[in-house]
């Protein structure tokens, strides 16, 4: 296949791509995001993490996204990884206070 030929099958996903979008917003963000040159590494591994790994480090990117600066990084003597905010810091003290009743079910 010739370069010529290879750019015209590109050019043709890309308008059938701009043509069907939903959300013209959406293709502009993905477009930005193609200039961060680390991101795609990021996602790649993202994907590649275990559902588990996958949702625990989701739930704390949300919970930490209106204070992204507050987020800190640790790594222990025998490798682990420790994130950490005050946002997860008063979720876990909501999750783990064991001085309150149990919510009633009924």
């Amino acid at each position: 296949m010739t370069d010529h030929t290879q750019e015209t099958k590109l050019a043709a996903v890309l308008k059938r791509m701009v043509e069907q979008c939903q959300n013209p917003a959406e293709l502009m963000e993905l477009y930005y995001w193609s200039a961060e040159h680390d991101l795609i590494d990021v996602m790649r591994q993202y994907v590649a993490l275990s559902p588990g790994v996958r949702a625990a480090l989701h739930g704390f990117l949300m919970l930490v996204k209106d204070e992204p600066g507050s987020v800190t990084a640790e790594i222990g003597e025998t490798g682990e990884l420790t994130f950490s905010a005050p946002a997860a810091v008063e979720l876990a003290k909501r999750l783990t206070n064991s001085g309150a009743a149990p919510p009633f079910l009924h």
